[in-house]
């Protein structure tokens, strides 16, 4: 509007400045403006300015078109959650917990089941907030969440270009998502596009494909990736060449089984009278060999603070990089037996081992270090949850802050005397372990602990108020977990 322009103008100008005529204002205030006479131009002035302003605090006619389509969501297909899951989801956006609010949508989604309407444009801030919800928020939005999506640009995650056009057209960020996306669910698919593009690909963008590739990575890459060596920047060469590490009868890996071969050896000997068999494993470099280890990632030095030799920390690594299956076929023995000769004979050179074991991801060979003094974080998602259970519980007593730490990246849902022993330390360290520690970590703790919960007690008196606070909270956060369980559940 024109006129409130002018009135700024002239509010900062002065009335002095030549003023523009009645016919800057609208029509319907002409008849009124052309009545205001007066000599002093301040009294018109500010009489116009009153009837502009009130006459645009009466609102705008908007512009009217004939014929428009009806725009409107399409009927759903799916039915609304109950009321109980309404109440716990209101409940949970309440409380802001991240991870509870996505088991929420998790089971919404599993049990084919909306968002309730009111809640949708809180829902999908939440999801442009957080990308890690909009798998499900697209499947609990249904029809009127994808329609709702049309009107804020910053919900356009609903119709998403397809997988093809993506992968040619999209962003960096976008392109690495997709791939590594396609890699889970594919892995020769998300091989083959990446091959296709390959020859357009900047140094930058090669480098974080190939990170992608190490989400099953296998013997079917490992003709591509082997031609990949020849490639020019280093970076390149470096993710090929932790990628071609993961890959039994790699020609790295080759290199490696064949100096092993050599330098760890069993030897059995008959002892007194032949009654008995003396058992050692020797361990020595040969002479010569193939020292093109050392442009692979091999380091020649141990460093000062290694109880190793500089050739036995060149061995240690070799093992590390070799999958145990080498030594079945080395030692002429079981997996278990592997694992025994090394603890007893070469027990500097376990840990390699058992690097290799979590490399390569041979389940059956962790169950034979489970009884060892030494603890493995690695193993902890290799083992079933009973078995990974026992496993720490065994160690958190002796190393409790070390196994706690490890215990937070645990993919399933920790079992109830762990849940107890690692809540009852929490306890004694609530500044350490606070509110937002459990927000984040609550869909580890089972709900069976929640009637247990008022025995956990700090042992530090001074510690009781804090340690109060946060088990009010928790016991909330277990509730809201229990009531979302349940409500999908009956």
């Amino acid at each position: 509007m024109r006129a409130w322009e002018h009135i700024i103008n002239t509010a900062m100008l002065g009335t002095d400045k030549p003023e523009q005529g009645n016919a800057e204002f609208p029509p319907e205030l002409l008849a009124v403006t052309n009545e205001l006479n007066s000599s002093d131009k301040e009294s018109v002035f500010l009489q116009k300015a009153a009837l502009i302003y009130n006459y645009r605090q009466c609102g705008f006619i908007p512009l009217q078109k004939q014929d428009l389509p009806l725009n409107k969501a399409n009927p759903e297909t799916k039915h609304y959650c109950s009321d109980m899951a309404a109440n716990v989801l209101t409940a949970i956006l309440a409380e802001d917990c991240l991870a509870l609010l996505e088991l929420w949508l998790a089971q919404s989604s599993k049990n084919k089941r909306l968002l309730p309407p009111e809640v949708l444009p809180v829902i999908l801030d939440k999801a442009n907030q957080y990308p890690v919800l909009r798998p499900f928020v697209i499947k609990c939005s249904g029809n009127r969440g994808e329609w709702l999506s049309r009107f804020n640009p910053m919900w356009n995650y609903f119709t998403g270009l397809p997988d093809e056009e993506l992968w040619q057209t999209g962003k960096p960020a976008e392109r690495v998502k997709l791939l590594q996306s396609i890699r889970q669910k594919n892995p020769d698919m998300a091989r083959e596009m990446l091959q296709q593009t390959w020859p357009q690909e900047d140094m930058t963008s090669r480098v974080e494909f190939l990170k992608r590739l190490h989400v099953n990575v296998g013997l079917a890459d490992l003709s591509w990736l082997e031609s990949l060596l020849t490639e020019k920047g280093q970076k390149v060469k470096d993710e090929v060449l932790a990628l071609l590490k993961q890959i039994p009868g790699s020609s790295i890996i080759r290199v490696f089984e064949s100096i092993l071969s050599k330098a760890v050896v069993l030897k059995k000997e008959k002892a007194l009278l032949g009654m008995m068999n003396k058992i050692a494993i020797v361990l020595q470099l040969p002479d010569k060999f193939d020292e093109s280890i050392f442009k692979l990632g091999i380091e020649k030095l141990s460093g000062p603070k290694s109880s190793l030799s500089d050739n036995d920390f060149i061995i240690y690594q070799l093992i590390s990089f070799v999958p145990p299956a080498f030594w079945e076929k080395q030692f002429d023995a079981s997996p278990a037996q592997v694992v025994e000769y090394f603890e007893k004979y070469a027990a500097s050179m376990l840990p390699a081992l058992a690097l290799a074991v979590s490399r390569f991801k041979e389940d059956k060979w962790a169950l034979y270090f489970l009884n060892q003094d030494t603890f493995y974080p690695d193993f902890i998602n290799m083992l079933q949850a009973q078995e990974q259970e026992k496993y720490l519980l065994r160690f958190i007593d002796r190393d409790t802050q070390h196994v706690i730490h490890h215990a937070f990246h645990c993919k399933d849902e920790w079992r109830p005397a762990f849940a107890m022993a690692a809540i009852s330390y929490m306890a004694n360290n609530p500044y350490q372990y606070n509110r937002g520690v459990y927000n984040q970590t609550i869909k580890l703790i089972p709900v069976s602990v929640l009637n247990q919960l008022e025995k956990i007690e700090p042992k530090e008196p001074n510690m009781q108020s804090t340690w109060e606070k946060i088990r009010a909270h928790l016991i909330k956060l277990l509730t809201l977990k229990q009531q979302t369980l349940q409500a999908f559940n009956q």
